[in-house]
């Protein structure tokens, strides 16, 4: 839940991150770039402070995630001139921006957790602590006491974000959300040389367009059978698929709606291929559905999104840019705590953000 949370809740978080480590403005916010801090705190959000034992904490549980599931040599890889653990340290810094936004939100809200989460909070603090080894605590700089703080501004985090988005309980309509399922038939009109796609000459376009002209002509009259010859001739990798709008090519879309069941449509051309199908249901109704909740979750990520972005834009920000330089992924093979996220989950992942 933890990481579900965030994701997708975080692309203003990396505005913020942009700002502090740029001290370029995003949105209008206040970045001051100041020499006032304590020698352990790593950044500033409005009233609350976010310390490098915290960062620590986020930066291990982090690293160590990915590197169970990828091994180490995940951090030889490079995208667009960025070091995977520079995108490590980004995330562990995004999210610490976010969890200290979210928590003074709710802390501006009035919200506090009740007596069951902050029984809730202690246990899992004492959970995670008591898996630590010693090596691991003096890295991090780990106490039981921050973890706990940790784990409760985290809660009271997800608190706001419940509180905001609790009355957002939109009536999605199965057309808005519909799925169809259809057969198809495609076929290459074009080829990939690097990135850039090279159509047919127009005597081999011709040829590829008779062919399923041809399998069209047989299909509507009863001669072939659709997923004999898409077993045979379709090029793409399923023969069966399922979408909804806006999730595939305009002209592809258009003609899969317009069908009725078991319909044969017209050849559709794109800039790659044409398409044949044949509709197997107007409305795949599981497919829909599930649709239907990721509208949902959308429409009140956006509201969240409107009241947070418009709460992030009166804070000032500040960034301790020589303790942040000095941040790096720890090399220390005793150090292999990753569950700081997954014992948080265990306790306290359940309620609305589930989703």
């Amino acid at each position: 839940m933890f990481q579900k949370f965030f994701k997708g809740k975080i692309s203003k978080a990396f505005c913020l991150l942009v700002a502090l480590i740029t001290l370029c403005g995003c949105g209008g916010t206040q970045v001051v770039l100041t020499t006032g801090f304590n020698k352990d705190e790593i950044f500033i959000v409005g009233s609350e402070s976010c310390s490098i034992q915290e960062l620590e904490i986020y930066l291990t549980n982090i690293q160590n995630t990915y590197e169970n599931v990828y091994g180490e040599e995940i951090w030889n890889v490079t995208s667009d001139g960025v070091t995977f653990e520079d995108s490590i340290k980004n995330t562990a810094l995004a999210e610490l921006a976010q969890v200290k936004t979210m928590y003074l939100m709710a802390t501006d809200r009035g919200l506090s957790l009740d007596p069951e989460k902050q029984i809730l909070v202690k246990n899992a603090a004492e959970s995670y602590y008591a898996s630590l080894n010693d090596a691991e605590i003096e890295a991090m700089g780990a106490s039981e006491e921050l973890i706990e703080k940790m784990y409760y501004q985290i809660a009271l985090a997800q608190t706001a974000y419940d509180e905001i988005i609790r009355d957002i309980s939109p009536e999605i309509s199965d057309d808005e959300a519909r799925y169809v399922k259809v057969r198809i038939i495609y076929m290459r009109t074009a080829y990939r040389n690097g990135d850039s796609l090279i159509p047919y000459t127009n005597s081999d376009y011709e040829r590829v367009y008779a062919n399923l002209n041809d399998i069209r002509t047989g299909l509507l009259e009863g001669q072939l059978d659709f997923e004999t010859e898409a077993a045979r001739y379709n090029e793409a990798e399923e023969n069966v698929i399922s979408f909804g709008k806006g999730m595939m090519d305009p002209a592809i879309e258009e003609e899969a709606f317009s069908l009725a069941n078991d319909e044969i449509s017209e050849i559709v051309k794109t800039s790659d291929g044409l398409y044949l199908m044949q509709c197997i249901s107007t409305l795949d109704r599981a497919q829909t559905d599930a649709n239907k909740v990721l509208i949902t979750e959308k429409l009140k990520d956006e509201a969240f999104e409107t009241v947070y972005n418009e709460f992030l834009d009166s804070l000032i920000r500040n960034l301790n840019t020589e303790l942040w330089k000095t941040v790096t992924l720890n090399s220390d093979p005793q150090i292999t705590t990753s569950s700081f996220f997954e014992i948080y989950d265990n306790y306290l992942g359940s309620g609305e953000t589930d989703g």
